[in-house]
């Protein structure tokens, strides 16, 4: 009898402790007093029950009103709430502010959109051209350069564990200079005519960077605030330095847990290392929804494809969405950080979020996750 007893005692004891278990909340800052509250609140909450995720915050601008959010933890040694200035790496999404300098410099004509890009490179480059068409500005801001992916353009993995992939990358970045890049564009032979594919192309976008320091005779450290940081009040946004984070900057995570590398790479730094907070990028989403602008208006302007089936503007993919409102936006996705931007000027409302983890969905979670929150 008392055997029984015991044994009924630890079943209650064990369904107690899942219970509770069950019931645990992720840390959070979210008040849950409107219904805002409470939406996100569900959704992200669905999003964090996947055992990879560590944080994320999330910025929202709906009919013009900003709200924030933030979930989990800066860090899986410890729990530290993010707040509104935790610092992400924004990956691809640094390619917009590169794809803005070049609306700026068109509008003030100190470039044209058709011009050859051979001609603000400082050494010749006969092999940039396909069967005599050259590659131009805008095909480096609208992904149809036809330029290879990555530099150096060779298989740098061999048949290394997959695993170790992100570290061979970050070992061979470190070391990969500007000069470096310079010299493999020698070599680099276009299989497709510019202007007729469209695909992600990091090689694109560190080029128009680099062509955007020549043409403002400046640095891109430089640039990025003067055109955007300093006017528009954006403290905790940086270009990562080597070796060199900010100091309120999350740890990044692969989907199995692994403290993952930072791309601070100087050969990737104008297409990928920019870092930021949903402080900032609340104030940079303001900024583009602003289409009274010359610059973003222009910047936002369809380029190639179909805005019914998703176009690329300068850097930006653009849509109408089921209801026929239209959307734009970005995504990017380091080794460790996921990130999502998607506004809809037309409705003043828009959605940022950063996460400091990156698995095989991750990023179209957070597309989903975004979708379910603005529903629009």
């Amino acid at each position: 009898m008392k055997k029984v007893s015991f044994f009924l005692t630890f079943l209650a004891y064990t369904f107690i402790c899942t219970a509770q278990t069950n019931q645990i909340k992720v840390a959070t800052d979210n008040r849950l007093k409107t219904d805002l509250d409470s939406l996100v609140d569900q959704s992200v909450s669905a999003f964090m029950k996947n055992s990879s995720r560590v944080g994320i915050s999330i910025g929202i601008i709906k009919n013009g009103k900003p709200y924030t959010y933030n979930y989990g933890s800066t860090q899986r040694e410890k729990s530290e709430l993010p707040t509104n200035n935790t610092v992400y790496e924004l990956a691809s999404i640094t390619k917009t502010f590169g794809a803005t300098l070049l609306a700026r410099a068109v509008l003030d004509k100190k470039v044209d959109l058709k011009d050859d890009i051979r001609n603000y490179l400082k050494e010749d480059y006969p092999n940039l051209n396909y069967n005599g068409t050259p590659v131009i500005l805008l095909n480096l801001a609208n992904l149809t350069s036809g330029l290879p992916n990555w530099m150096p353009d060779k298989d740098i993995f061999g048949k290394a564990d997959p695993d170790s992939i992100p570290y061979i990358l970050d070992l061979v970045h470190q070391k990969y200079s500007r000069q470096d890049f310079y010299h493999d564009l020698h070599d680099v032979k276009l299989k497709v005519l510019p202007g007729t594919v469209a695909r992600h192309c990091n090689t694109a976008a560190q080029l128009l960077g680099y062509i955007m320091e020549g043409v403002y005779n400046n640095t891109y450290e430089n640039l990025l605030k003067i055109y955007f940081t300093d006017p528009l009040k954006m403290k905790n946004t940086f270009l990562i330095k080597p070796g060199k984070q900010p100091a309120l900057m999350a740890k990044g995570y692969d989907g199995k847990g692994r403290l993952m590398p930072v791309i601070d790479w100087e050969d990737l730094k104008v297409a990928a290392s920019i870092a930021s907070s949903t402080s900032d990028m609340l104030k940079y989403m303001a900024f583009q929804m602003n289409e009274a602008n010359p610059i973003v208006k222009l910047s936002h302007r369809p380029t190639f494809g179909r805005v019914e089936d998703g176009a690329i503007a300068f850097n930006w993919k653009v849509r109408k969405t089921e209801r026929g409102n239209r959307s734009i936006s970005h995504t990017g996705g380091s080794l460790g950080f996921s990130s999502y931007m998607v506004f809809y000027p037309d409705l003043n409302s828009g959605i940022v979020l950063l996460s400091n983890e990156v698995g095989e969905d991750t990023q179209n979670e957070l597309i989903a996750l975004s979708e379910k929150i603005l529903n629009l």
